[in-house]
C-alpha cells in the first residue's frame, strides 16, 4: 500500500510538473513580448529576479536578486515586468502547483533570449 501511495505521489509531482513548466512558458513569452533590450545587453550577462503573485495572476512586486552589473539591462528586465501586471492564465492553475512554485517565481533574464 505505501508503495502504491509513494507511486502516486511521484505521479502527481511528475503532472504538476508539466503544468508548471507550461506556465512558466507563457510568462517567459508574455514578459518577452515586452521586454527592451537595452543597448548595453551583452551574451553572457544575466539577472536574477524574483516576481511575487497572486493566485489570479497579478504581479505584486518583482525585485532583483543577482544583478547583472549593468544597472540599464536589470532595470529593463523588471520594467518589462512591472508593464505587465497579470498573467491572467494563472487563475486557471491548480492551487498546489500555484503554491508550490508560483507565489513566488525566480527568473533569470538573458540577452540571449531575447526576439531581436
Amino acid at each position: 500500500a505505501q508503495q502504491l501511495a509513494d507511486e502516486q505521489a511521484q505521479q502527481q509531482l511528475d503532472e504538476d510538473e508539466v503544468i508548471a513548466n507550461s506556465y512558466i512558458a507563457i510568462i517567459v513569452q508574455t514578459i518577452t513580448s515586452q521586454w527592451s533590450r537595452p543597448p548595453s545587453a551583452r551574451n553572457g550577462m544575466e539577472v536574477s529576479i524574483a516576481m511575487q503573485l497572486t493566485p489570479n495572476g497579478q504581479v505584486v512586486d518583482a525585485s532583483i536578486i543577482k544583478p547583472s552589473g549593468d544597472n540599464a539591462f536589470d532595470r529593463s528586465a523588471i520594467r518589462a515586468i512591472k508593464q505587465i501586471d497579470q498573467f491572467p492564465e494563472i487563475k486557471n492553475m491548480p492551487s498546489r502547483v500555484f503554491e508550490a512554485e508560483f507565489r513566488n517565481l525566480k527568473l533569470v533574464f538573458r540577452p540571449e533570449d531575447l526576439l531581436l
